[in-house]
Order: C-alpha cells, then structure tokens, then sequence
C-alpha cells in the first residue's frame, strides 16, 4: 500500500477501528451467489453466507454486489462507493456489470445488493414501477437531464426550440441528422419519438455509439460546424465544450431526473450504517462534470481516486454524517 492510500486510508478511517482494504471483483451476475467469492475475504464464502456474519466478523467480510452499467457516470459513482464502503465499512464490493434492466429485476429478487442508476422520476418509471414495493431507495444521489444539445455557437436567435427544426432550411444547416447513441437506449428511443411528436420530416436519426457521438461532436466542434446530438448531463462533455439544450417544450425527454440509489429488500436494515452512508451520498453537478472529465482524460480509478483525496470532508460527511467546521 503507498503512503498516498495509507492516508487516505486514514484519513477514510479515522476513530473508526476498521480493519483491512481488500480488492474488489469483476463478477458477472449470471455467477451463482453461493460460489461468488472474495479474495480478501477470509472465510472464501459468497454472499449468501457472508450476510450471517457481522460486519468485521474475524470469520468472514460481508460482502456487498453492486451493479453498474457502462456509463461514464455510473463507472466513477460505483467506483466511488466501491471504495468507500470497502475502506470505512469493512465489506467486500464486487461490482457487477449488467444491463440497467436485469439490475432491476435482480435487485428485487436480491441477487444484487445495490444499484446506483435509478432515473427518476421518467426515465426509468417503466422498470421502478415493476420493483417498488420490493426495493429500498435511499434518495438521490445527483441530478441529470436528457436532449438535444447544440454547440454555443448556434445562435439561439435562430435555433432554441426542438420544433424550430421544422424549418427545412435549419434542418438542412445541421446535414439533416441528429447524431444519436445506441439503438437500444432510452436517450435514442426518446429521440425517435420527437422526431414525430415534433413533426421533423427533414432530420434523420443516425444510431452510433456514446463514443462515435462524442467523436462527432469533437469533429464539427473544431470545424465550428453546427452539429445536434442527443446527450445527458452529468457527462464530461459539458465541462470540456460550451454546449446547450434545445428546449423541449412537449417535455418528450421529461425534465430534470434525479439518479437514485437503490437497495434489495432489508439491506436498510442489515447493514445500517452502509444505509445511512448511501442516503448522504451526494454530488453535486459540477463536480461530477469535472470528475467525469477526468475520468474521460486519464481513467475511472485515478480520477476517482484524486477526488476522494481532495473532498476529504464530503467524504467524511457521507461515512459519518458529520459536518466539517469552517
């Protein structure tokens, strides 16, 4: 261990007689719970049996499954929690990579232990509605929004409105597209729907990826091309670019929603001072943008990392609930 992560270590600790770090694994969650295991975890058990064992049991770490999908916000939000909860709780967190709608469904069943992506209260309605009565949500963790975003330097004299986009004229300015994300998600279906909800016969929606998109938007941003793509805040763009949203004035993509963290059934209740941490944890939203921007520039670990390190406070707020003195 560097003297870096004795500190913070330290710092994560304090008072509290926590004993060590361990690693966190990659699992796949098809991975039956019963031979999932650790290895810090001395015992060699899974999450079944370690939820028998007291938090730092000489015996055995709880272990926690936290499920996460490939998002540039919800890698450092896990990361950050992964981290945390491991260094100031003693419990092994095993992140598990999953699409947002199986991470439903096994939280409910309880063959996930935490999800820290629910958005609510639009975007995610269909999947919340189905798990409500069988999920704890512990709050919101920060806040996030989805459209249509145009560079600066389209004049909002003349492009403010998705329905301004009927114009054949100011479709055209944009080459006739709207650069969207994966067919398969939420921000592209919604895009589709304003396409006819908006009545915009000239523009095309052009499926990608979050990367092509980004990549698209770099291209025309340095050629000061006008260019629309569908994206979301928190993401790291926003901090690099001077970027807008189109107003949406049928709220097809819904308002500002506020991305929750959500638990299985009695996790509030077995481990309650992991609840109390996950109800204080909190970002606010420019700090995630910078947070994400670094994370876009260097990786995930080290932004996060450098974040932890430099919000020591905050981090103290969120483990004990205690406010810093100024």
């Amino acid at each position: 261990m560097s003297a870096r992560q004795i500190r913070r270590r330290a710092f994560l600790l304090g008072g509290l007689g926590i004993a060590g770090m361990s690693a966190a694994n990659l699992v796949k969650l098809s991975e039956p719970r019963s031979s999932v295991s650790s290895s810090a975890t001395s015992g060699g058990g899974g999450l079944e049996s370690s939820r028998s064992s007291l938090p730092g049991s000489a015996s055995a770490r709880p272990t926690l499954r936290l499920g996460w999908s490939p998002w540039a916000d919800a890698e450092v939000v896990s990361l950050i929690a992964q981290s945390v909860i491991q260094q100031a709780y003693d419990v092994n967190v095993e992140r598990v990579l999953a699409d947002i709608g199986i991470q439903y469904a096994s939280l409910a069943r309880g063959d996930l232990d935490l999800m820290l992506m629910a958005w609510l209260p639009l975007t995610h309605r269909d999947y919340f509605r189905r798990v409500r009565e069988r999920v704890v949500d512990f709050g919101s963790m920060y806040s996030g929004r989805l459209g249509w975003v145009v560079p600066e330097y389209v004049p909002a004299s003349e492009l403010s409105s998705i329905p301004d986009l009927r114009d054949p004229s100011l479709a055209a300015r944009f080459e006739n597209r709207v650069q969207g994300i994966d067919p398969g998600s939420g921000l592209n279906q919604a895009s589709a729907l304003a396409l006819k909800t908006y009545l915009l016969k000239d523009l095309e929606l052009v499926s990608s990826s979050s990367a092509a998109m980004t990549a698209v938007l770099d291209q025309a941003i340095r050629q000061q091309r006008w260019v629309i793509v569908t994206s979301w805040t928190p993401h790291w763009m926003f901090a690099r670019y001077q970027l807008r949203f189109l107003q949406d004035p049928e709220r097809v993509f819904g308002g500002i929603e506020w991305i929750h963290a959500l638990g299985r059934p009695q996790l509030d209740l077995e481990m309650q001072d992991i609840a109390g941490f996950l109800t204080r944890f909190h970002l606010p939203d420019q700090e995630m943008s910078d947070l994400l921007l670094q994370a876009n520039d260097r990786t995930a670990e080290a932004a996060v990392e450098d974040y932890i390190d430099s919000h020591q406070a905050r981090v103290r707020y969120w483990i004990t609930g205690e406010i810093a003195s100024t």
